[in-house]
């Protein structure tokens, strides 16, 4: 997820490649960087090239949530006693305990998901500890790179939104593969199936965006289009029946809240 935010940034122009650097421990993935960017290997290089550009640079925290701690004690020198505007993309961690780690930092949160990658994501974004507005411009116009949408959410609603949205591509994943099985099954080639699945979902959520930016609520909700698909008595009708006897709407509301429930828990340390 860093390497396609900092794709976005220098694509978009948002970050000149002069005013960004990367800490990355994996020589591997420093060596997939834009060749424009300077790369460090460890805190302590990364440390001395954010002291010397003073309060005004920004960090931006894309690690694992487990690694934050050791992570923090790195940063935290680099830091000074100057209030910094700190960006976590931590899923299910506070700012607070952010903030709790990084002493002065004004932490601002957010949470992209992964069609940031071809500049199809869409984030939340919220203000959490210390921080004030205008500390979420810059993420905002970070994550809104190239028209993508920018989500500005309350921080109680964040584990929310990262269940719902951060998480999401995976839901649909799950449902291609499902697809894709069914057409094995039927006696289409795997690739073939996967190339019809590509296509019929890739057309669905043009359907389903096509409203977008309409009166009211937004054009066609997915229930109204789903109505529209669906003939009494015909084929559809018949799958979506096995559906609703199986109870799958109920089921991946279901998941979603535990997806949800689950960064609660991460914020505890579990």
């Amino acid at each position: 997820m860093g390497g396609a935010i900092v794709d976005g940034a220098l694509r978009s122009a948002v970050l000149p490649p002069d005013a960004l650097a990367v800490v990355e421990p994996d020589a591997g993935r420093r060596a997939r960087l834009p060749r424009t960017v300077e790369t460090f290997a460890d805190l302590a290089g990364g440390g001395a090239w954010l002291r010397a550009r003073g309060a005004h640079a920004q960090v931006l925290l894309a690690v694992k949530p487990q690694a934050l701690a050791d992570v923090a004690a790195g940063l935290r020198p680099a830091l000074g006693d100057d209030p910094r505007v700190v960006i976590s993309i931590l899923a299910g961690t506070p700012g607070a305990k952010v903030r709790a780690l990084l002493a002065c930092a004004r932490v601002v949160r957010a949470m992209p998901n992964l069609a940031l990658r071809v500049g199809r994501g869409c984030t939340a974004v919220c203000l959490s500890d210390g921080a004030a507005h205008p500390d979420d411009h810059f993420a905002c116009a970070l994550f809104g790179t190239g028209g993508q949408k920018v989500f500005r959410v309350d921080e109680a609603l964040m584990d929310a939104f990262t269940a719902l949205a951060g998480s999401g591509p995976a839901y649909v994943f799950y449902l291609a593969e499902a697809m894709q099985r069914a057409g094995v099954l039927m006696g289409f080639e795997h690739a073939q199936a996967l190339e019809m699945v590509r296509e019929t979902i890739a057309g669905a959520a043009a359907l389903l965006a096509e409203g977008a930016g309409q009166t009211g609520a937004g054009g066609p909700d997915p229930a109204t289009l789903r109505a529209g698909v669906t003939s009494p008595g015909g084929t559809t009708a018949a799958a979506v029946r096995v559906l609703e006897d199986s109870d799958a709407m109920e089921t991946w509301a279901r998941a979603i809240l535990a997806a949800r429930d689950r960064g609660r828990t991460l914020a505890d340390g579990r």
